[in-house]
């Protein structure tokens, strides 16, 4: 059965935070021979992405074709001034929705497949959509029809892409990780091979999660306890990890492109990019509480929920990791209600990833927010600026900080996402928390914050903000690589190749793909 799209289907197929040095790299040496093969009979180029100031806002803004501020997703746990406390974001609270969810494009038969931080379940669609079976981000698991999920696991057993294991790693852990994402990614192949062989979809998106978990935990060995131990054979295997699972990316889409037929019109693509963990984000309250005792104030005290929170990212880590994602979901606004005593609190952080993101408890924006907008709110932006802009490695001197945006300031007023916005997005230098045993101020002499030798993520990479695209087919032509496009460009991409009417709606514009000679 087919539907209404003339020209031959589109397949977009995702790399989640495939690195693109990596990538270039493996094509190289004919490592990953139907990626370089899909470059040889198309084009390619790189993408921008809002991922150097919101990592986690890549997918929402490729599946609405939107800007942060007009979809308002950028982490899995947001802030809700009205309510002052977080929560995960839901699809009661934020309006994002796939662009293949359009009105009027019901004739188009769609296979979606695990495209990640999709809210809410699936509308009522021309197709099939499973979400959660072997992404990075930890989601619900949701499919439509809802019985393919139970079907699924019948004929392939139960998802084997594991639980993050957020915290301290060793190589024992890592090893461990390799072997399961790699069986992750042969099982999402042969899932998505079986849907693709139901029928010939008009438009396909299959994402590959295992490539982000293996960017953030499998990087370097920075953050594994015990590396020093391990032997030369461990080591080496560790060290080509990730380059591993790109390979095994690459040969499940060699398996898969067969499928969908020789006038297919393909794009594989990843949003962001990973390197080396900074670390820094994950100390932003250490910093701010030693800012707090420098300046002779009193310390902000932490709620109990809180706290115990965080208590479970340590010894008590496993305890963690058995709490069901619908119960966790609904502990976030327990816990983040009580992280401070508000009444006392001028600026808090927010739950974060690579930027440092900071949060001003701001009158007439906050339920209980005790700065008042004008000067007041402007002065302490800029004492907080200063502050960061200050930070030194204690024995070298070289700086963290690299710049600051205020980010709610510089968000239009008719974006309706605004207030949910932060004040102050910290971005650092490539210095490592492995690399400075503490921190000082060039501005106040009595700061000296003590940096962790190991992080409480144990995370070794994160997130770097250029994408990536390959695109090839009928229609698209040979030719060298493009210059830099924006993931909001993909959206409009898709449609456009599908023959579907413009969409005043998404913020992109289709890539210049040509027409083959």
């Amino acid at each position: 059965m087919t539907g209404a799209v003339a020209g031959g289907p589109v397949v977009m197929l995702g790399l989640d935070a495939a690195e693109h040095s990596v990538i270039e790299s493996l094509i190289a040496r004919g490592r990953m021979p139907t990626l370089g093969r899909l470059r040889q009979l198309g084009t390619h180029g790189l993408l921008r992405s809002p991922a150097d100031l919101y990592s986690g806002a890549v997918w929402p803004t490729f599946y609405s074709g939107q800007r942060v501020p007009w979809h308002g997703v950028y982490h899995n746990k947001l802030w809700q001034p009205g309510r002052m406390c977080c929560t995960v974001p839901d699809a009661r609270t934020y309006r994002a929705r796939p662009f293949w969810e359009s009105p009027g494009d019901a004739d188009i038969r769609t296979c979606i497949v695990d495209v990640p931080l999709i809210l809410g379940n699936a509308r009522p669609s021309n197709g099939v959509y499973l979400s959660g079976w072997a992404t990075h981000d930890l989601t619900a698991t949701r499919s439509s029809p809802a019985s393919l999920w139970r079907a699924l696991q019948r004929e392939f057993g139960r998802r084997t892409m594991p639980v993050e294991n957020f915290g301290p790693q060793n190589t024992r852990s890592l090893e461990r990780l390799l072997g399961e994402l790699l069986r992750a990614t042969e099982q999402l192949q042969r899932v998505s091979l079986s849907l693709l062989r139901r029928e010939r979809w008009d438009f396909t998106c299959i994402v590959f999660g295992a490539a982000h978990r293996a960017g953030h935990y499998l990087w370097d060995l920075e953050q594994a306890h015990e590396a020093d131990r391990a032997d030369a054979k461990q080591r080496a295997r560790l060290a080509k990890a990730v380059e591993c699972v790109y390979e095994a990316i690459d040969g499940a889409l060699g398996e898969l492109l067969p499928q969908v037929g020789a006038d297919a019109r393909v794009i594989v693509f990843s949003l962001h990019g990973m390197g080396p963990n900074g670390g820094w984000s994950e100390i932003v309250p250490e910093m701010l509480d030693t800012w707090r005792r420098s300046l002779s104030q009193q310390a902000v005290r932490r709620g109990v929920f809180y706290s115990l929170r965080n208590a479970l990212g340590g010894p008590a880590r496993p305890l963690r990791r058995l709490i069901p994602a619908s119960l966790a979901a609904q502990l976030v606004p327990l816990w983040s209600s009580r992280m401070f005593e508000w009444s006392r609190t001028s600026v808090f952080p927010l739950p974060m990833d690579l930027t440092g993101l900071l949060r001003v408890n701001l009158r007439l924006r906050e339920r209980d927010g005790i700065v008042s907008p004008g000067r007041d709110y402007e002065a302490l932006c800029g004492q907080l600026e200063e502050f960061f802009s200050s930070l030194r490695d204690c024995a070298t001197g070289r700086p963290i900080v690299s710049s600051i945006v205020r980010a709610y300031e510089q968000t239009p007023h008719a974006a309706p996402y605004r207030d949910g916005q932060p004040d102050l997005i910290v971005r650092w230098t490539e210095l490592r928390t492995s690399e400075v045993p503490a921190l000082l101020s060039s501005q106040l002499p009595r700061y000296r914050c003590p940096v962790p030798r190991w992080l409480p993520s144990g995370r070794s990479g994160n997130h770097l903000p250029t994408g990536w695209f390959v695109a090839a087919g009928p229609g698209i032509a040979a030719k060298a690589s493009l210059a830099t496009h924006d993931i909001l460009d993909l959206a409009p991409t898709a449609r456009a190749l599908l023959g579907l009417q413009p969409d005043p709606s998404l913020h992109g514009s289709p890539l210049p793909l040509g027409s083959a000679q």
